[in-house]
C-alpha cells in the first residue's frame, strides 16, 4: 500500500510547529517503508535524548510478552483494566470499578512479575531482552549527560526549567526510559508486524481501544494507527505506527506544552483521526462539578452552551501539581455531549457513567459522591 503520509517535509514541519508553540526543543523522526527522515529544532539535535515517559509502557508490554507470557492477569495489568487506582495499586472506588482507567500501578506490578520470572531486576531484563537485541544503544533508564532538560510552563507562554528529579526505580516500568527519535523508530519498525501480540484490543475508552501498551484508533482514510503518548517532569512525547503504510512517527519535546507542537506535526502529516472519532459521545447525562481521585482533579462547567473541562495532576517525578490545558466540549444534540477535535488521545475526555468522568485517562468519581 502506497503511503498517504507526505514525505520529505519533516524538516519544514518541525521548525514551523516549534515557532507556533514556543517549545524549547523538539526532535522528530518519520519512517515510511524503510526511508527515514529526522529533524530537530531548538538547542538540541536529532541524537539528543529526551525522557519518553509513558512510551515506556509499550517497551514494558513487549518485555512482558517475551519474559512472562501474556496470561490473563498480566493482560489486565498492561491494559489498565485491573481496577487499580493510578498511583497506589489500591482498588478504584466502587463507582469506577469495571471501567478502563489508566493506572501506572498496573505496570509496576507487571515489572515485579518480570523480575520474578527472569531472576533479574526489571531494568536488567529490559536491557538484555529488548534494548540490546534491537541495538537501542541510546535508550536507558539512566539520565544521559547530554539530555535535553525538561521545562515547566511559566505563565501563558513562558517556560522555566523543571527542577532536577530522578525517576524512582520502582516506577520505571510505567515511564522511566530516556531515548532518541532514531531509537524509537527502530523499536517502532519492529512493532509494525506485532511480533509480541500487543495490538489486540483489550478495552474501549475515549472513542478508541486500548491494547497492551498502546492505543488502537482509526485514522482518516480507513487507516488504523497504534500510538502512545508520554508526559512527565517537563517532557511530552508521541510514538505512532501505521502498519498498513509501514510507517512510524516519533516526536520528543522538553516542555509541558509539547502536546500542542505534537498535535501540529500529526496534523501536518495527515495522521488525524477519522471524522467519526472527532466527537466522543457519552452514555449518561453530564453533571457539572468537581471530580477527583487521589492526586487527579478536574472541574466540569457549563459554558457558552457547551462544557469546559479543567484539570490538574501531581507529576510523579517532580511532585509538582501540573495544570492541564482546559478542554472545550460542545453539545452534539439530543442532550448528549461529546468532545470535538481530539487529535491526540490526551486531548479526549468522556463520561462513561453517571457521576464518573474519564479525564486525563483516569476514571474520576464526582467529588462528594
Amino acid at each position: 500500500m502506497a503511503s498517504a503520509i507526505p514525505q520529505g517535509k519533516l524538516a519544514e514541519i518541525v521548525p514551523a510547529a516549534r515557532s507556533r508553540t514556543g517549545v524549547p526543543a523538539v526532535a522528530a523522526g518519520l519512517s515510511v517503508d524503510g526511508t527515514v527522515e529526522l529533524a530537530a529544532d531548538g538547542p538540541c539535535d536529532v541524537d539528543t535524548p529526551f525522557r519518553v515517559a509513558s512510551i515506556t509502557k509499550w517497551f514494558t508490554a513487549s518485555l512482558a510478552a517475551k519474559s512472562v507470557g501474556l496470561e490473563p492477569e498480566l493482560r489486565r495489568l498492561l491494559s489498565h483494566t485491573a481496577d487499580l487506582r493510578p498511583g497506589s495499586g489500591e482498588p478504584l472506588p466502587g463507582a469506577c470499578r469495571g471501567l478502563w482507567s489508566y493506572a501506572n500501578a498496573g505496570y509496576w506490578a507487571a515489572g515485579d512479575a518480570i523480575a520474578a520470572a527472569t531472576g533479574l531486576s526489571y531494568s536488567d531484563a529490559m536491557r538484555e531482552q529488548v534494548l540490546e537485541p534491537l541495538q537501542l544503544d541510546a535508550t536507558s533508564f539512566e539520565e544521559p549527560a547530554e539530555a535535553a532538560p525538561g521545562h515547566l510552563q511559566d505563565g501563558e507562554s513562558g517556560h522555566r526549567l523543571a527542577p532536577p528529579s530522578e525517576y524512582p526505580v520502582s516506577r520505571r516500568p510505567s515511564g522511566g526510559l530516556w531515548s532518541t527519535v532514531a531509537d524509537l523508530l527502530r523499536f517502532a519498525e519492529k512493532q509494525l508486524d506485532d511480533p509480541d501480540g500487543l495490538q489486540q484490543p483489550q478495552a474501549e475508552a475515549l472513542g478508541a481501544e486500548y491494547c497492551l501498551g498502546c492505543w488502537r484508533r482509526e485514522l482518516a482514510g480507513g487507516r488504523v494507527a497504534f500510538d502512545h503518548e508520554g508526559s512527565v517532569a517537563g517532557y511530552q512525547s508521541l510514538l505512532l505506527l501505521v502498519p498498513a503504510e509501514r510507517a512510524a512517527l516519533a516526536v520528543l519535546t522538553n516542555s509541558w506544552r509539547g502536546s500542542g507542537l505534537i498535535r501540529r506535526v500529526v496534523q501536518a502529516l495527515g495522521l488525524v483521526p477519522a471524522s467519526d472519532n472527532l466527537s466522543l459521545a457519552q452514555t449518561g447525562p453530564v453533571q457539572p462539578g468537581r471530580y477527583a481521585l487521589d492526586g487527579d482533579e478536574a472541574t466540569v462547567a457549563l459554558q457558552h452552551g457547551g462544557l469546559r473541562i479543567g484539570g490538574s495532576s501531581l507529576d510523579p517525578v517532580s511532585g509538582q501539581r501540573i495544570e492541564q490545558p482546559p478542554l472545550s466540549v460542545t453539545p452534539l444534540g439530543g442532550g448528549v455531549y461529546g468532545m470535538a477535535g481530539g487529535l491526540l488521545m490526551s486531548h479526549r475526555a468522556d463520561f462513561p457513567r453517571p457521576r464518573v468522568a474519564r479525564i486525563g485517562w483516569v476514571a474520576l468519581p464526582r467529588a462528594g459522591s
